[in-house]
């Protein structure tokens, strides 16, 4: 039986990108991996992924009855629910202090409760199923904050922490959960951002970024800019690779995770937390029988990274929380931005 996969916000990008590299997976004997369902907020945008036997959804991650319409629907046709992408995600750029907070509310509304509002409809099948993967698309500003971004990068170190919690919460069930820490990857996340804000308003009197506007503007389109961007289907291959090593027990490249650093630090945190990663006996007089998985997937990392210059944005990161004045990423940062001078008040 092929595993069931829910995919959201597969209009474009890496969503669209992974439905298909999922729904071309087949076993040895040719038949398919994957049942995959892409979602979208409007459908019509899904049209040319049917003919790759891409089962098209009408799913809106901020809206509570869409999300359980379509949960409900997937249950129904395919019978369970056995790998969940949390992939739909917007951006808008904009200084904090000075950004409308309809459109934060906008960026946390599906960032972070979208993810929940979906994670709370499937998780529960997949706990009663004793098994899943649940895979987080985050970003690395999660980790390297950037200025005129600060409501994006939020909402991802928000999701980072969501997932943290979730890993453990779902453990004894069998439910893994994966959180891919995203560079940089072609998409419409620019275009839409642009197309949805007005970027005037900071070059309007009264703007205390009047002087930056052009700057502002330019951030609202650097991911898609950036001269390392890799393309969705790159970024799609990676994630699959996991999935697969997970769901259906190949083999992993070794280039989607960290490689020795990540080694090196799980090999410390095992030695640090000799219990970590084994299964906890089930309680006397309890039947194991009927907690025993149905399937046994391989354990995904706990957080992987995929796309354009991920490894290199991720130690700058790391550089801005633990060096002295966030050396040296916040003053090249500065510097890039036009934030190492004072601007007239």
């Amino acid at each position: 039986m092929p595993q069931v996969v829910l995919i959201t916000g597969c209009s474009s990008g890496l969503g669209r990108a992974l439905a298909s590299r999922l729904a071309a997976e087949r076993e040895a004997d040719g038949s398919r991996s994957y049942t995959v369902y892409a979602s979208a907020r409007n459908a019509a945008t899904l049209k040319g992924l049917e003919v790759e036997g891409v089962k098209p959804l009408a799913l809106d991650v901020t809206r509570q009855r869409s999300v359980e319409e379509a949960v409900k629907r997937v249950v129904k046709e395919a019978g369970s629910i056995d790998v969940l992408v949390n992939n739909a995600g917007l951006s808008r750029a904009g200084p904090l202090v000075e950004q409308p907070l309809s459109e934060i509310e906008d960026i946390l509304q599906t960032n972070v409760l979208g993810v929940v509002r979906v994670t709370q409809e499937v998780a529960p099948h997949m706990m009663r199923q004793r098994g899943g993967l649940i895979v987080m698309i985050g970003s690395v500003t999660a980790h390297m904050a950037t200025p005129f971004a600060g409501a994006y990068s939020a909402s991802k170190a928000a999701l980072l922490g969501l997932t943290d919690s979730l890993r453990l919460e779902l453990q004894p069930f069998g439910v893994q959960v994966s959180y891919v820490t995203a560079g940089s990857i072609k998409s419409a996340l620019a275009d839409n951002s642009l197309g949805a804000i007005d970027l005037q308003r900071y070059r309007r009197p009264g703007s205390l970024y009047g002087p930056l506007a052009n700057t502002i503007e330019a951030r609202a389109r650097m991911s898609q800019t950036d001269p390392n961007v890799q393309p969705a289907e790159d970024v799609a291959d990676q994630v699959a690779a996991v999935i697969n090593a997970s769901a259906l027990g190949r083999s992993a490249p070794g280039s989607v995770v960290l490689g020795a650093f990540s080694r090196a630090y799980q090999a410390l945190f095992q030695a640090l937390c000799p219990a970590a990663g084994r299964r906890v006996a089930p309680a006397a007089g309890a039947d194991s029988s009927s907690a025993a998985p149905v399937w046994q997937p391989r354990p995904p990392p706990n957080w992987f990274l995929a796309g354009g210059a991920a490894r290199y944005y991720f130690l700058l990161g790391v550089a801005q929380k633990l060096l002295p004045g966030g050396w040296p990423t916040n003053p090249a940062m500065a510097k890039r931005f036009g934030l190492d001078q004072p601007l007239a008040a």
